[in-house]
């Protein structure tokens, strides 16, 4: 349970500090050399896009009204990490930050490598060749990504167009990250857990020192929540009395959460007793829609990678809730397993959990038949 002490110190954890609106404006001339993406002190870009502007772009110290400053439309001035600062402001978190960065410096390395230098020049061809190209395996070797890490690959060039085109870059979002990439079916590969593997995971969940929302979305997932529903559960939606969680959404519904998930989430409510209700449990108040979604799968992604499996073929985030609706399974039948996913199909939900249930009930039917009577009803 837990104490005063408890509470005082997740209080204290500091926060990130976020930008100044002059510290996310692109700087107007210093640049880096070609190919060479520099990671820029932020500071420098409030002092060099602050020098003689006062509010709104306007001469500090003048009068009358002056033209807004041009934005360097050079990739190099400065905008990988400017775009960076602008993107932090959404996430707030280092472990969903730091994928994004890595993709974010190879994609201006790419860039930078095919000879294109303004925003003016980035194309979806540019982009989309980015984001098939090879991926660098643990022991040095190149290999192909899958269409999902692609496809991520292209959620974060969208991401990082739409941020530097709301700063002023000659981009367009839609048409810059290229045609859309047709993800696999990540549930076909999924699996579900053991139950050593499941007490690894929820192990990992709660290696933090500190109370946080780290294992928040694994207790999400074990009660049936896709990442888009964990995302946005709101403290008002938990009942620790009744052991319950609403989901809503199209699928809305009211799912049972096991004794750890009750645990994990009393025990982070109890350290952040000024959270609103209204507040969601996953992510910040002002996290857009898309961006707690993502953030929500890093996250699981994380924990299954500190617990171990994060080359084990068949492993996901979405591994956790397939668990879970195995269990109910296996309790109450392929109804209640479709419904505790909020699944409108039993087909579907038969197929994620490798369970051919017409067939079964086709033999169960033929078994009955052939034990009647002919006198029988």
């Amino acid at each position: 349970m837990s104490t005063d002490s408890d509470r005082a110190t997740a209080r204290s954890i500091t926060r990130r500090p976020r930008p100044t609106a002059a510290a996310r404006r692109p700087a107007s001339g210093a640049g880096c050399a070609a190919g060479t993406p520099v990671r820029r002190d932020r500071s420098e870009f409030g002092a060099s896009a602050a020098a003689g502007c006062g509010r709104g772009g306007l001469p500090a110290g003048g009068g009358g009204v002056a033209a807004a400053p041009a934005v360097n439309q050079l990739l190099a001035a400065g905008w990988q990490d400017t775009v960076l600062a602008g993107i932090a402001d959404t996430y707030h978190n280092d472990s969903v930050l730091k994928p994004i960065g890595a993709n974010v410096a190879s994609m201006f390395a790419r860039f930078a490598e095919r000879g294109v230098h303004e925003w003016a020049e980035v194309d979806g061809d540019l982009t989309l060749e980015w984001c098939w190209s090879p991926v660098r395996r643990k022991d040095g070797t190149l290999r192909g990504p899958s269409s999902n890490t692609a496809g991520n690959r292209q959620q974060t060039a969208r991401t990082v167009f739409r941020q530097a085109a709301k700063l002023g870059a000659q981009v367009d979002p839609a048409t810059a990250a290229g045609e859309r990439i047709k993800r696999t079916n990540s549930y076909a590969s999924a699996r579900p857990l053991t139950d050593w593997q499941l007490q690894r995971v929820c192990a990992a969940a709660e290696t933090a020192t500190a109370v946080s929302r780290r294992p928040v979305p694994v207790a999400l997932s074990l009660a049936g929540a896709s990442a888009e529903e964990a995302a946005a559960v709101r403290v008002q939606d938990i009942d620790l009395d009744a052991a319950t969680v609403a989901f809503v959404g199209p699928c809305a519904r009211v799912c049972a959460l096991d004794e750890w998930s009750v645990r994990v989430i009393a025990r982070y409510l109890r350290a952040n007793p000024d959270t609103a209700p209204h507040e969601r449990l996953c992510v910040k108040a002002d996290t857009l829609p898309q961006s707690a979604t993502q953030s929500v799968s890093i996250r699981l992604w994380t924990i299954i990678k500190d617990a171990g499996f994060a080359s084990r073929c068949g492993i996901s985030p979405r591994s956790i809730r397939l668990t879970a609706a195995r269990n109910v399974f296996e309790r109450d039948g392929i109804v209640a397993a479709a419904r505790f996913l909020g699944s409108p199909s039993l087909d579907h939900t038969a197929e994620l959990l490798g369970h051919d249930w017409q067939h079964h009930n086709h033999t169960a039917a033929a078994g009955v038949a052939a034990c009647r009577g002919p006198g029988d009803g």
